[in-house]
């Protein structure tokens, strides 16, 4: 990746700093529902805001900035699920994996990892919901599919949880 050759001046690593203490919570929110990591999550929120500041002159332009983090944490995120997968699937050739999950109460264990095991999108859909408080349209732009899509997604997932909740 290129440097950017245009220095910063002090007021854009303010307003970089001024970002990073409101979006860090919530993008660690997502990032702990989505892997269920605390250590990978911390990781991959501070991989994300190391590439918002090394983009910071053209995402400081942006309307809101703090969707742009979450784009690219999800995106990482993705990235982290798939080589998982990947790992998940030699070792599954290789010997016994065992499944270890660590959280705060076992409701909060059961409720994530059932959502762990739902397809891609719905996943996705139902962490920025609930774990990033964002709204049906904000899911929408991130996700990069209709709101209408996005309100089906989350019924569906709501029923396959109930289901699997109620077990």
């Amino acid at each position: 990746m290129p440097a950017n050759p245009l220095p910063l001046y002090i007021s854009d690593v303010e307003r970089f700093e001024d970002l990073y203490r409101a979006e860090y919570p919530n993008l660690l929110a997502v990032a702990r529902a989505l892997t269920g990591d605390r250590g990978a999550s911390e990781d991959l929120v501070q991989d994300t805001m190391v590439k918002t500041f090394m983009h910071w002159r053209r995402v400081q332009r942006f309307g809101r900035p703090g969707a742009w983090c979450l784009r690219v944490l999800t995106n990482a995120c993705r990235d982290r699920w798939r080589r998982r997968l990947t790992e998940r699937r030699f070792l599954d050739g290789q010997r016994a994996v065992e499944p270890s999950v660590e959280g705060p109460s076992a409701d909060f264990v059961g409720f994530w990892a059932v959502v762990r095991r739902l397809p891609e999108r719905p996943r996705m859909v139902v962490t920025l919901y609930y774990a990033g408080d964002r709204s049906i349209a904000d899911i929408a732009s991130i996700v990069k599919v209709p709101e209408g899509t996005v309100k089906s997604d989350l019924a569906r997932a709501r029923t396959v949880l109930m289901a699997e909740l109620e077990r």
